[in-house]
């Protein structure tokens, strides 16, 4: 009897000890790049679901990150419904959470990384550097909720470096824009008026006013020292295919060999006449088909390479290039300190030079002068370009 009461006990104590807890980890595609879960399961049982997403945008993400988790262990499952207005981010946490479940059936694969093609490299026996900034303002698009208007201005910087004929050698373009703070596009620097002024403000960036802010002169600073160019916004900033930076990056390298004039003709040539974007395939527009019907299959073949990396509009409302690398007048003209060609991103700083380069950026080194704490920087720099100096500088040197 004891023995049958013991094996009892034994099966009771058996069937009540808890199912131990298991963390398990698993990565998706976000909006704007790797989202990553851990996922607490207790037998067959969700019991926490933590979130990675430091690339999303705290705005437009935060909610889908605070409710999808919290949904997914209601319901035991990552099959639940999405957060209006964080769609990407919702999908990529629940296919995180997926992966992490069972990764054989829903396995995450690292984005191909696009192969960076070699700029073109023309050499020039002389060479001048040009800087152009052009400014335009923007009416709109439209009003928020409340009727009042959303404003921009844009402030384009051109920095190139021309040969003797006029031709562009390196291109480097960046550019600001500023909104007020009742836009609805996230990752936007915002002006929300000057100290003792006030602006209606759509916080979550779902074209909805959610209060107003009231300029101080610390909120008037702040808010100014916060701004970034699309460049410094990185891969915040995703467009159709792919950031602002890497747009550019590939009109700076079709910029490459050709005069201002030329880049103009390209443009008229192989652009809309609607917004400005490239031509491509398959357009619903008839005027763009017309266009782009008329071209020669050579043209279409060099088109359909571009569009593949670049497709927004060199002057459109959001800010004129042309128009930036027309008034790239002469600030000064070079001289062949060391002999050879290089080409990278400009940068004005060794501590930036050397983080650009970390990431295997090849960028030239910009600076007054050199100094011995520039060192690292002028070790990861392809070129260095000096305003003092001459032909035995050191900079020439090194």
């Amino acid at each position: 009897m004891r023995k049958i009461l013991a094996l009892v006990l034994c099966a009771m104590m058996l069937l009540t000890v808890p199912a131990l807890a298991e963390e398990l980890t698993g990565q998706a595609k976000g909006f704007a790049g790797v989202v990553t879960v851990t996922v607490t399961v207790e037998g067959d049982k969700i019991t926490n679901v933590v979130v990675d997403a430091p690339n999303e945008t705290p705005s437009i993400a935060g909610p889908a990150i605070e409710q999808i988790p919290a949904r997914i262990v209601e319901a035991n499952s990552p099959d639940v419904d999405v957060v209006t207005n964080a769609t990407f981010t919702s999908n990529g946490i629940i296919n995180a959470v997926k992966n992490a479940l069972d990764p054989v059936a829903n396995p995450y694969e690292e984005p191909a990384k696009a192969e960076k093609s070699e700029p073109a490299v023309v050499t020039a026996a002389d060479a001048y550097i040009g800087l152009g900034v052009y400014s335009t303002g923007r009416l709109g698009p439209g009003s928020d909720d409340k009727g009042t208007g959303v404003y921009s201005f844009n402030e384009v910087v051109a920095a190139i470096i021309f040969d003797a004929e006029g031709r562009i050698l390196l291109a480097e373009v960046d550019q600001l824009e500023v909104a007020t703070p009742n836009y609805d596009g996230s990752t936007m620097p915002h002006l929300s008026g000057f100290p003792g002024q006030s602006y209606n403000n759509d916080e979550n960036h779902d074209a909805v006013v959610d209060g107003t802010i009231e300029v101080t002169e610390d909120s008037f600073l702040a808010e100014v020292a916060s701004w970034q160019t699309k460049n410094e916004r990185g891969e915040g900033y995703v467009m159709g295919t792919g950031s602002w930076y890497q747009q550019m990056d590939k009109f700076e390298e079709l910029f490459v060999g050709k005069t201002v004039e030329e880049v103009e003709a390209w443009f008229a040539a192989y652009c809309s006449d609607r917004n400005g974007r490239p031509l491509k395939a398959g357009s619903s527009n008839e005027q763009d088909a017309a266009k782009y019907d008329a071209l020669s299959e050579e043209d279409k073949a060099m088109l359909a390479d571009v569009t593949t990396a670049a497709t927004m509009s060199l002057n459109d409302s959001h800010g004129n290039i042309l128009a930036a690398l027309k008034k790239a007048s002469p600030v000064g003209s070079a001289l062949p300190a060391s002999p050879g060609a290089a080409c990278g991103r400009i940068v004005f700083t060794a501590e930036d030079a050397k983080e650009w380069g970390d990431r295997g950026e090849k960028v030239i080194l910009v600076r007054l002068e050199t100094s011995p704490e520039d060192i690292e920087g002028m070790v990861a720099a392809q070129g260095i370009l000096t305003v003092r100096g001459g032909m035995t500088s050191h900079a020439a040197v090194v």
